[in-house]
């Protein structure tokens, strides 16, 4: 009994699984899951496929589980005399390149550097919402209120 009951869950796991990923392809989103250990360091470029920066850090939302900001270190050379932005997580287009995400920002090295600037590790203070929302509407991103 105990065999066809596992049988029959792993079935309909594989079903839900085949399912799941039959939508996301489907859909065009990529990829399912994210690794951070992989994000982090990434190179990023703009829609004319220009090196802009790379990912410094991810900030996430703890009580809505979410990735609320990535932490773009652009300018300087291997992280000195750079500066840190912060770029709402949905400003980003995630695509698929030679079998790795590929991380695209809608932006020029000019934006970038006019960005709202991040200074420290000091990471608390973009909690707020008088504090984020004004990064979300310099990238043209919707705030999102808590569920």
């Amino acid at each position: 009994m105990k065999t066809i009951l596992s049988s029959i869950i792993a079935g309909v796991g594989v079903a839900i699984f085949c399912a799941e990923g039959s939508f996301a392809q489907e859909t065009g989103s990529y990829p399912n899951l994210l690794a951070a250990s992989e994000i982090k360091g990434t190179k990023v470029k703009n829609l004319q496929n220009d090196e802009i920066g790379d990912i410094h850090e991810l900030l996430i939302e703890p009580t809505a589980g979410v990735v609320r900001f990535i932490i773009l270190s652009v300018g300087g050379f291997l992280g000195v005399g750079d500066t840190k932005v912060a770029v709402p997580w949905k400003a980003f287009q995630i695509t698929k390149e030679a079998g790795k995400p590929k991380y695209v920002l809608d932006a020029t090295k000019e934006r970038l550097m006019q960005a709202p600037r991040v200074e420290g590790q000091n990471y608390d203070r973009l909690y707020a919402r008088e504090t984020a929302e004004p990064i979300f509407v310099y990238w043209h991103v919707t705030w999102i209120t808590e569920p």
